[in-house]
């Protein structure tokens, strides 16, 4: 086991994997937190079309009368 600390090439290869992991872990947390941004904001959206078109038809039934 000492051996391969000792060796270069045998601690190449697992800094490579141990940096790799860290980078994918890192990149898939930036996702996970856009996707949960885009998914508020999408609600938001929906929240908000809702109360618009809620707000137009009350106008438009008390300016019917």
């Amino acid at each position: 086991m000492l051996r391969i600390v000792q060796n270069e090439r045998g601690v190449f290869l697992p800094a490579v994997v141990i940096l790799l992991m860290v980078v994918v872990v890192f990149l898939i947390s930036i996702t996970a937190a856009y996707h949960s941004k885009y998914q508020t904001f999408d609600a938001l959206e929906m929240f908000y079309t809702g109360a618009a078109i809620e707000i137009i038809e009350k106008y438009d039934q008390q300016k019917s009368r």
